[in-house]
């Protein structure tokens, strides 16, 4: 018994001929006959009996063909699945991302960008050390990280380099300016993150350097989290430029930051581990999303103002 004696048995049970059965399968009408003869005698049992000239299937021969349709079924089923495997639209991928990525933009690019119902994704927010521990250990398949990575177990790819920015409450005296210093920010309450948190280092560090310190109000997890008090006028904050994307422009007001701290999204892959071919159509859309962003941030920061970096225009530059 082999798979084509299978076919053929299927092919004349489907087309009720072994005539209809030979076109389907694109060879000839003996060559059925002799596949179905032969698995027949595989078999032990007769398949078919000949009443006026047409072929009538055993009641053998039926029960046998509800369990080859589904042999059949399931060879489909395999082709889809290797057809969905070529154009990235099957198989489970996990991401690990710093919160200010995982919230809100990576959420929002692969709901925009991926209506695909067998791909299983997992996003997970997580600081960038332990991003790189996940990496490395090959718990993610991708980890977006803002430290640059020199690990024999890790691919990294720079994303994208862009400003920090200030957030400002909408009637907050410094809203009217299109650019901010240090010493414009000296006396003003922050809401900071975690001193462990690579956005907060850089802002630290940049107050430092231009002989100013920040006076911590609030300290919160995320800079969503921050992003949010801002726009009850609880304070500032110093965020990366995709943080409260999605907070009406008519209670925060987000400017540039002079001289500027710039700080980096690094792409992260294990080396050893392998890759899903949707992992590379991940890294593409991820790769374009930032390349966007980058474009947009230096384009406004010319003009000082953030504010277009809003829901609508990033919604449609992703798009």
């Amino acid at each position: 018994m082999n798979i084509r004696q299978i076919e053929a048995f299927h092919a004349v049970m489907e087309t009720g001929s072994a005539t209809r059965a030979a076109e389907r399968l694109n060879i000839s009408q003996p060559a059925v006959s002799k596949l179905v003869k032969s698995f027949s005698e595989s078999c032990g049992f007769r398949l078919f009996q000949r009443k006026g000239g047409q072929l009538v299937p055993t009641r053998e021969a039926q029960i046998l063909a509800t369990e080859v349709t589904k042999v059949f079924a399931g060879a489909g089923r395999i082709k889809e699945v290797a057809r969905a495997l070529r154009s990235h639209e099957w198989g489970d991928i996990s991401i690990a991302a710093p919160p200010a990525f995982a919230i809100r933009f990576l959420p929002r690019l692969l709901a925009e960008n991926m209506q695909m119902p067998d791909l299983r994704m997992q996003v997970l927010s997580r600081p960038s050390p332990q991003i790189i521990d996940m990496v490395a250990s090959q718990q993610v398949d991708i980890g977006l990280s803002a430290i640059a990575v020199d690990h024999p177990d890790i691919e990294s790819q720079l994303l994208v380099t862009f400003p920090l920015i200030c957030l400002l409450p909408a009637g907050h005296r410094l809203a009217s300016r299109d650019e901010l210093h240090v010493n414009d920010l000296r006396n003003e309450p922050f809401i900071s993150l975690p001193s462990s948190d690579c956005s907060f280092s850089r802002a630290e560090r940049w107050f430092q350097l231009l002989g100013g310190t920040m006076k911590r109000r609030i300290e919160v997890p995320f800079s969503e989290t921050a992003a949010m008090l801002v726009a009850q006028g609880a304070g500032i904050a110093v965020v990366p430029p995709v943080a409260g994307i999605d907070i009406d422009p008519n209670l925060v007001v987000r400017r540039k930051l002079l001289p500027a701290e710039y700080t980096d999204l690094w792409l992260l892959k294990p080396r050893l581990r392998h890759t899903p071919l949707v992992v590379g159509y991940i890294e593409k859309l991820l790769a374009d999303a930032c390349g966007t962003i980058e474009g947009d941030v230096r384009a406004h920061s010319d003009h000082g103002a953030f504010d277009s970096l809003l829901p609508g225009d990033f919604s449609e530059e992703l798009s």
